[in-house]
């Protein structure tokens, strides 16, 4: 295993046999399928993304997005993800029969229905070949995770992305804890850094309201005289 991995993704085709000793090789987070197109749910997010929290990995959900209907997509992947506020969420944009517009309409979406969700948009061939060296300015909002198997120095459009965050190198590591071959990522940081790119972003609690005093008021009504008290607004 490389020295330099420290991310993978699965779906439900792959076979997870241990997901603390995933943690325990070195690996700080999963980006797990979640949803694709409409309809379709991963069978193995929901009890996966429980089992790896729970021995301290990292969690990012994924979508393989289609071509049309970008809000019912997006609307059904923020359901089914069940991400707390300031996770890391990736559009996976390898459909060919996939436009920019659908990932223009995919990120309008997230940003006025779950704005605090941050964006990776995964892609290698197909978004390079659209974007053909242009600039985006907002795909450049959002976090590119490249795909490009090569031992060498990847390409990616740079006019958008001047750097890649997550490269997704090779379809085949091997990893303790996950039976058979995984695709390995790389990040383009620390080890600490890359935990803190996946989140979630911690809120600070909010403070508990505490009442600085108390206010006693004793009233005599005359007999047959009904009272009506009004506490800041509300009826008492």
């Amino acid at each position: 295993m490389s020295d330099e991995l420290v991310a993978i993704d699965l779906s439900h085709h792959n076979t997870v046999s241990d997901f603390q000793a995933v943690a325990d090789s070195g690996i700080v987070g999963v980006f797990h399928k979640a949803t694709e197109g409409t309809s379709f749910v991963d069978a193995m997010y929901a009890s996966r993304q429980a089992e790896a929290l729970a021995v301290g990995l990292k969690w990012g959900a994924y979508h393989f997005l289609r071509h049309g209907d970008a809000a019912e997509q997006m609307a059904s992947f923020v359901a089914n993800s069940c991400l707390a506020w300031g996770s890391r969420v990736a559009i996976d944009y390898e459909d060919p029969d996939c436009t920019l517009e659908d990932l223009h309409d995919a990120l309008e979406w997230l940003g006025a229905n779950a704005p605090d969700l941050e964006v990776a948009i995964y892609g290698g061939s197909l978004l390079k070949e659209q974007i053909n060296g242009d600039y985006y300015g907002d795909l450049a909002q959002s976090a590119l995770w490249l795909a490009h198997y090569t031992e060498g120095t990847p390409s990616w459009p740079k006019n958008t992305w001047p750097q890649w965050t997550l490269w997704q190198y090779t379809d085949s590591e091997t990893v303790p804890g996950i039976d058979g071959p995984v695709d390995g990522n790389r990040f383009n940081g620390s080890r600490e850094n890359c935990a803190l790119w996946f989140g979630p972003v911690e809120r600070a609690p909010e403070a508990p309201v505490v009442a600085l005093a108390t206010v006693k008021i004793e009233i005599t009504a005359p007999e047959g005289v009904e009272l009506e008290i009004v506490v800041n607004g509300t009826a008492r």
